[in-house]
């Protein structure tokens, strides 16, 4: 396909992406790809509705600009307390484009086990869905979190769509920028003590390298993602499924859409369970 590509100014192609991979965190270089490519991006579905895969790759980087002016610094650890849904995806990536670290805090963790999660990983700010804003208040009042921004509205929090309003003087941070400071937190209980592991951009390409290789996946494919499974493989495998333009189904109960069935998902482990109709719709 690059046969026909030129670059300079006034050429046909100059605006094409060098490369199909993420660049600096998984998210890094979508939004630029799906709009070359109108008509042929995913989606990401949850229980309360669906979103256009461009939509949600240009909302991570109007997000991420917005963290950024709010004085996230590169390695700062964001705690992201969600159900396995779109907006535990989009902050996520969010955190990581902003060359952060996201720590998923698990809904089902008990109350000692978050607070210990985020106080040993000295984070300072909570991204939280609508439904969890309760208990991440009373997470505040535990650990050393100062700003909590919520899907949604509640008390005490900051809605996520302040992040998305336009830069007061014009200036923003660029999350198209390579950053390879980012990854996820994952913790775990041994005993008493409380074990952090950390999964770099490296790993999670890695792994994004290894899921495009064994699944194949192609812009016919359903994806589903549910509370099964590994944290990083998920977050891999959503982004390649992004990056394809397959449909994403996210969360447990969550229906493929209507005329079509899920043809991959993580159950705990990414597997094909079926070939995609050429004629589904998206």
């Amino acid at each position: 396909m690059g046969v026909g590509l030129t670059s300079g100014t006034g050429r046909p192609g100059r605006h094409l992406p060098r490369r199909d991979d993420p660049i600096g965190s998984l998210t890094g270089g979508l939004c630029e790809r799906l709009r070359l490519r109108p008509g042929r991006g995913g989606t990401i579905r949850g229980r309360s509705g669906r979103t256009d895969a461009l939509a949600f790759a240009a909302t991570v980087e109007q997000a991420a600009a917005g963290l950024s002016r709010r004085g996230m610094c590169l390695g700062d650890v964001v705690g992201v307390l969600a159900p396995v849904s779109p907006d535990r995806f989009l902050a996520s990536y969010t955190v990581m484009a902003v060359g952060g670290r996201a720590l998923t805090v698990s809904p089902e963790s008990d109350l000692r086990t978050q607070y210990r999660a985020l106080a040993e990983t000295d984070a300072r700010l909570l991204l939280v869905s609508a439904d969890l804003a309760g208990r991440a208040l009373e997470l505040a009042e535990r650990s050393r979190i100062r700003q909590i921004i919520t899907f949604g509205t509640a008390l005490g929090a900051t809605p996520f769509t302040d992040l998305l309003l336009p830069s007061p003087d014009g200036n923003g941070y660029s999350p198209a920028r390579g950053l390879f400071d980012n990854g996820l937190l994952g913790y775990e209980t041994v005993g008493d003590d409380i074990l952090t592991t950390l999964h770099t951009h490296h790993d999670l390409l890695a792994r994004f390298a290894e899921l495009r290789e064994g699944l194949a996946l192609t812009a016919d494919d359903v994806v589903a993602v549910g509370e099964r499974g590994d944290e990083a493989t998920r977050l891999a495998l959503v982004a390649l499924a992004l990056w394809t333009g397959a449909c994403v189904v996210a969360g447990d109960g969550c229906p493929p859409p209507e005329g079509r069935r899920v043809t991959v998902a993580c159950d705990p482990a990414p597997v094909r369970i079926s070939l995609p109709h050429p004629d589904g719709v998206r």
